[in-house]
């Protein structure tokens, strides 16, 4: 991702740009859900752009004792502090350091938004709601956390389930 964030005016210009692609006959009317697309390590993850407040580069993390163990800490945007939760540690993957593609994820769910670090954003990514297999088969852990797999560019790419992410953190607590 070249920006250093995505506003939730940006956010709302390509939902716009995609109704106004619709209303030009150039979707077909199967619907389309729309992706941010992100690696943790060498896994490739997508999260519904619908779900997502902002992407911003890496923040100051505080951190928060007597947390969950999959808390990093909290982070503090724009004078509002978010949980920041590790999916590394959540789905039994090596750790990483941060780096300068690494991303925090901000995401609006319900009355608790929160934070999920992630290695680097690639792209947001339109596709069609029929190809996504809501049956995931992955053997490993990771599939607790996916509500679909869809593969694309020779990639099998999983989307998050942010209530399972959440249910997880809140029975650790």
């Amino acid at each position: 991702m070249q920006s250093e964030e995505f506003t939730e005016a940006e956010l709302l210009a390509l939902e716009l740009e995609k109704r106004i692609n619709e209303r030009a006959g150039q979707i077909s009317p199967e619907p389309d859900v729309t992706l941010l697309t992100f690696y943790l390590g060498d896994e490739w993850f997508g999260i519904l752009l619908e779900h997502i407040k902002v992407v911003s580069r890496m923040l100051e993390v505080t951190q928060v004792p007597g947390a969950s163990t999959y808390i990093l800490g909290v982070v503090n945007y724009r004078s509002a502090i978010y949980p920041l939760i590790d999916l590394h540690k959540m789905f039994e993957l090596i750790p990483s350091l941060p780096t300068r593609a690494s991303r925090i994820v901000i995401i609006n769910h319900e009355s608790d938004p929160f934070g999920v670090l992630v290695d680097s954003t690639t792209e947001v990514k339109h596709v069609r709601q029929s190809g996504l297999n809501k049956q995931v088969e992955s053997s490993s852990g990771i599939s607790n956390y996916i509500n679909a797999e869809i593969s694309l560019d020779g990639k099998l790419l999983g989307v998050l389930n942010i209530e399972a992410i959440l249910r997880i953190v809140a029975d650790e607590d």
